[in-house]
């Protein structure tokens, strides 16, 4: 068993530390295994008549409303019982829901039913449970002067999406029920290294039942409820916070289309003009060929994520803003070009215009948690700032969910209402590289040598910022 962070940084064993950091990972993919089999399946779900294009978009709404409760819960339950425990907890849930919904009879009258049921249940244990428990865990093991280990971490979410995408395709020929049971197979097989090869972080000192923190092993107390309370006053009260959650919001509805739904246009592209539309739809290789193409969309979103870290390390901090509309910019210029030339785009045409849009939307998304964020609550309220942001990412993409159902797979207007949301993103960002430039002039203006933050009056700023994961 792999001890804990306070041996490691005595020992400098940092082997140690990345074997943990990869076990973690390996178990978060397994996670995108179970929730990215519903995307591959997608497309014979609706040709084959087990659910329409309304009934998906519900039940993908569905799951993302019961991770809201997920991660309240996780919140909780990580206190008490440590990261590593939750995430054992989640994988068992999510697992056990992915393996009974394959075993749902899909032409029987309680299917739809029990198809919403059961994701919702995946929803609340893989994107509720497990991203807070994975947070958790690698926090405690991560010290503080090398936070910048977490950006390890936060690749999962992409690389996971991307990997089950590319493994689940192959067995679509085999039915539907056989890709959702391969999901529960690998899931099962990359968490046994967590459950028994890592501990859940910092060995306990002082008084029994005392937990130290990674970042200075000792605890620290916590502001009072009043001062809760005022902290959270001054925070609302404030316009740049609400930028952020819009800016947020809109990013992850188009994220989440994006993410759920590219299979199925890719899939529309490619049979555009074969003699029989639905048999080549219902053709596994043409699910199989989409579902691979639309793995480009979060593996160049992995790189996004490098190459908005790096800048953001190196640009001045009055231009950090810049990292932010340096992507949204030709984000919303791809939306516009596919809201008009989309759905009539070539296979290969198409398949490109999504990976870029994978490349211009992850990276701003990390950064927006990881830096923002803490920016404007501080030490004490960046848990809650973030945690406000995640609402306005789930209330963004139910709403994206619901008009997708209702506009019925019509993709001409589904760009179009996304391009409008990507320039509601631009303008967002805009105004923060305004905002952070000009706090920057008024910190020069006062004192030439001063290193106030920026964006907001001087607030107290986290020693070691959680980038939030998807």
């Amino acid at each position: 068993m792999l001890t804990s962070v306070a041996d490691m940084e005595a020992t400098a064993d940092w082997g140690k530390l990345y074997l943990v950091l990869a076990a973690l990972c390996l178990c978060y993919i397994g996670k995108y295994f179970c929730t990215a089999d519903l995307c591959v399946v997608q497309v014979r779900f609706t040709e084959l008549d087990i659910v329409t294009t309304e009934q998906l978009s519900f039940l993908y709404a569905v799951g993302y409303f019961a991770s809201m409760f997920g991660k309240v819960a996780a919140g909780m339950l990580c206190t008490f019982f440590g990261g590593r425990c939750v995430m054992i907890i989640a994988a068992a849930g999510y697992v056990a829901a992915t393996l009974l919904f394959s075993m749902v009879p899909e032409r029987a009258s309680y299917a739809y039913a029990a198809f919403v049921a059961l994701w919702a249940c995946v929803g609340f244990f893989a994107l509720g449970l497990a991203s807070v428990a994975l947070v958790s865990t690698a926090t405690d093991w991560i010290p503080a002067a090398y936070s910048g280990r977490f950006g390890i971490v936060s690749m999962a979410p992409q690389l996971g999406d991307a990997a089950a995408r590319l493994c689940l395709a192959p067995f679509l020929d085999l039915g539907w029920h056989v890709v959702f049971r391969m999901s529960t197979v690998v899931a099962c097989t990359v968490t046994l290294p967590v459950a028994f090869c890592v501990s859940s972080g910092p060995a306990s000192v002082g008084p029994v039942g005392e937990r130290s923190l990674s970042r200075k092993l000792i605890a620290t107390p916590r502001s009072s409820p009043s001062q809760y309370c005022t902290g959270l006053r001054s925070l609302f009260a404030q316009p740049f916070f609400w930028i952020l959650c819009f800016l947020s919001g809109t990013l992850y509805g188009t994220r989440v289309l994006f993410l759920l739904f590219s299979t199925n246009y890719l899939s529309m592209t490619y049979c555009r003009e074969a003699t029989d539309t639905k048999a080549c739809l219902l053709d596994p290789h043409t699910m199989s060929m989409s579902a691979a193409a639309s793995s480009a969309y979060t593996m160049l979103g992995c790189v996004s994520v490098l190459l908005v870290g790096t800048l953001k390390d190196n640009f001045p901090r009055q231009h950090r803003g810049a990292t932010l509309t340096l992507f949204v910019a030709p984000l919303f210029a791809t939306l516009m070009f596919l809201s008009v030339l989309g759905p009539d785009l070539p296979f290969t045409t198409a398949a490109s215009a999504v990976a870029f849009v994978g490349f211009c939307l992850f990276g701003p998304l990390k950064i927006l948690g990881a830096v923002f964020a803490v920016d404007v609550g501080g030490k004490e309220l960046k848990s809650t700032c973030t945690a406000f942001i995640g609402v306005f990412d789930n209330l963004f993409g139910i709403l994206m969910l619901i008009g997708q159902g209702c506009v019925r797979g019509d993709w001409g207007k589904i760009f179009g209402t996304l391009a409008v949301l990507s320039c509601f993103s631009l303008v967002c960002s805009s105004s923060i590289w305004l905002s952070d430039f000009h706090a920057h002039r008024r910190v020069v203006a006062l004192s030439p040598s001063a290193s106030q933050p920026l964006l907001v009056e001087p607030v107290e700023h986290a020693q070691q910022m959680q980038p939030k994961l998807a």
